[in-house]
């Protein structure tokens, strides 16, 4: 049996790269990719094998190599929340109707995880772990035991976090939520690493004390063969005992998981709503205004939309901690620039309205929505709330920064920018259809073709944005550069004036492609639909 689900594992793989030539593409690319980040890690190990220790010590290749794999478990552990991997091996009742026993299924689906081309990959790379102390047999062999229990430790913390997800955290409401909240330390990373960089000294000095505290951790597994370099035997065997406790103690819960799935076959788990009435959509009068209630709704239920507001929440907690703790001068010009990014980023986000609606868009080619109608309500319903919390953003920057004097310039750029990518937005999401997670999906959802076609009508996008908004950019500079609040007048006036032409002209074009192709644009739709 274990036999057969490993088989199955590989089967599955294979098959899922039959079904799209994009899909195999892109694995070829992450194969590529993985290869070259393994080849890295290798020469950095090698180097690090041959410096002397009195270069560089026992002390600092341990505590570098222990929150290196930690690391790696936690992409381990998170990555199918990021990337909403669809691993029918994640879920257990997949398999109920086979009725595995659990002894062999856990053995299954934990040697299938090794075998898989993630675990052999996680292994190779981790086994740098067993190369950094140069000619040291005994920490070379620690290594290569601690590889092996890092592997299967991966692989159990996967299965067990995924299968708290499916059994207990099962709403697609907090899967959501979670997806977003992991965001935040991967966009604020680089930001705080600006921050650390000045005192990065003092973290190397302190590194092996933060990696000793972890070394006791799930994520710890590598310090095996550091405190066998050192000498540190009894640390070493205790460390050994606290990993194989940690490794049954996930295979206990992960019978546990099994169990409560088979317990909880075929039980509901969701309770009926109420119908609460249309509410906004219900006391509206126009097909424009219907538009405008629903795309406004979307932005505060629909968590592909909403994704765009936890990001701007993220820059305007990074503008606070930079305006009133960090301090730093490199990232005081940043966040000045700050209100102009989130207006940019905000227009583009509209980009794919109507890739969103999915085929439900077929309800405007029945109903007769006119064009102007689409474009308005959607464009309106952005800037509904986006004018004013630029504004707002902008306002707050100069008084933070200590500029108040240039606000007419900071502004003008803000609102320009705000005004002429909707505009750009308005003719895109007609023009151009790309593959986007369908409604019910989850907000990181990625399709198994078309991402050279996203990536291409994105980047193009995103660059005639720039090039349209240049009159606002330059004047903007030149108001800062010099500093003339005559300037920043002029630029306040363009910006609104040329801005809302630029916005109108773009809902005139993007209407009338609207009208002129609605079959065609349905058909894509369809199309990129079903490459989920």
């Amino acid at each position: 049996m274990v036999s057969h689900l490993i088989r199955l594992r590989y089967r599955l793989t294979w098959n899922g790269l039959r079904r799209s030539v994009g899909a195999t593409i892109g694995a070829i690319f992450s194969v590529l990719g993985y290869l070259y980040l393994i080849a890295l890690a290798y020469l950095v190990a090698i180097v690090v094998a041959i410096t002397p220790i009195d270069e560089l010590s026992y002390a600092n290749r341990g505590g570098v190599l222990v929150l290196a794999a930690a690391l790696v478990l936690v992409v381990w552990i998170v990555g199918p929340i990021v990337s909403s991997a669809s691993n029918p091996f994640t879920n257990p009742k997949n398999f109920l109707p086979f009725a595995i026993p659990n002894k062999q299924f856990i053995s299954g689906v934990v040697l299938g995880g090794v075998v898989a081309p993630t675990g052999i990959g996680t292994f190779v790379l981790l086994f740098t772990g067993a190369v950094l102390w140069g000619w040291h047999p005994a920490a070379i062999l620690a290594g290569v035991i601690a590889t092996i229990l890092g592997t299967l430790l991966c692989v159990m913390a996967m299965q067990v976090f995924v299968g708290l997800m499916t059994n207990v955290i099962s709403k697609r409401a907090v899967r959501d939520a979670l997806q977003l909240i992991v965001l935040v330390p991967l966009m604020l990373g680089g930001f705080v690493l600006f921050g650390a960089i000045e005192t990065i000294q003092q973290f190397v000095d302190i590194l092996p004390t933060i990696a000793m505290w972890v070394a006791f951790t799930p994520g710890g597994f590598l310090a095996l063969p550091w405190f066998v370099a050192q000498g540190q035997w009894g640390l070493a065997g205790l460390h050994m005992v606290v990993m194989l406790v940690y490794l049954a103690v996930l295979v206990l819960a992960y019978e546990a998981l099994l169990n409560r799935a088979t317990r909880t076959a075929g039980t509901a788990g969701e309770q009926q709503r109420e119908q609460a009435g249309l509410g906004l959509i219900g006391r509206t009068k126009t097909p424009m205004q219907a538009i405008w209630a629903r795309a406004l709704l979307y932005w505060f239920k629909d968590p592909r939309y909403s994704a765009s507001l936890v990001i701007v929440g993220i820059f305007i907690l990074f503008g606070v901690l930079e305006t009133t703790v960090l301090d730093i001068d490199f990232l005081s010009s940043f966040i000045k620039i700050l209100p102009a990014l989130i207006a940019y980023m905000l227009a583009f986000s509209i980009s794919a309205d109507l890739s969103y609606d999915s085929t439900g868009f077929s309800l405007h080619i029945t109903s007769g929505v006119r064009g102007i109608d689409d474009r308005l309500g959607r464009v309106l319903a952005l800037l509904t709330w986006a004018l004013p919390l630029v504004v707002v953003v902008t306002i707050a920057m100069t008084i933070g920064t200590g500029v108040p004097h240039q606000l007419a310039a900071w502004l003008g750029l803000s609102v320009g920018v705000l005004f002429v990518g909707t505009g750009l937005s308005a003719v895109l999401s007609a023009r151009y259809i790309y593959p986007v997670p369908p409604p019910g999906t989850s907000v990181m959802a990625s399709p198994e073709g078309g991402l050279g076609r996203t990536m291409l009508v994105q980047t193009l996008g995103m660059t005639a944005q720039i090039l349209l908004s240049a009159p606002v950019i330059v004047l903007a500079i030149v108001a800062v550069v010099t500093d003339s609040q005559l300037w920043g007048i002029v630029t306040l006036l363009v910006g609104a004036v040329y801005g809302l032409g630029i916005l109108w002209v773009g809902v005139r074009l993007g209407a009338k492609w609207y009208e002129r192709s609605l079959p065609e644009t349905y058909q894509s739709i369809v199309k990129v639909t079903a490459l989920y």
